[in-house]
């Protein structure tokens, strides 16, 4: 299949959020590891980054794990009330 002349690859590569992240802070240095294949020269900082994004990806999943948690239980919790107060609006009327 062509496009105005141009053949097209069968499949078009993909790309991650990091890669574009990384073309918005540098189009230049992106263009040169992904089309040239350079390598880039600081892989240990790129490595601990991965990390601390990792860590921290996992730090916010727990947050919204116990977030989750706690609206349970508040609903729960009103629930327990709801309830109590009914039975004792119940008491009231009946008295």
């Amino acid at each position: 299949m062509s496009q105005q002349g141009k053949e097209v690859p069968a499949t078009l590569p993909q790309l991650n959020a990091s890669e574009i992240g990384r073309y918005a802070y540098c189009a230049r240095a992106w263009w040169l590891q992904r089309v040239k294949g350079h390598a880039p020269d600081n892989i240990q900082a790129l490595t601990r980054g991965t990390a601390r994004h990792e860590q921290h990806g996992r730090l916010v999943a727990s947050a919204h794990r116990r977030i989750a948690w706690a609206r349970a239980l508040l609903l729960v919790a009103l629930g327990v009330i709801a309830i109590l107060a009914l039975a004792w609006l119940r008491s009231a009327l009946v008295s």
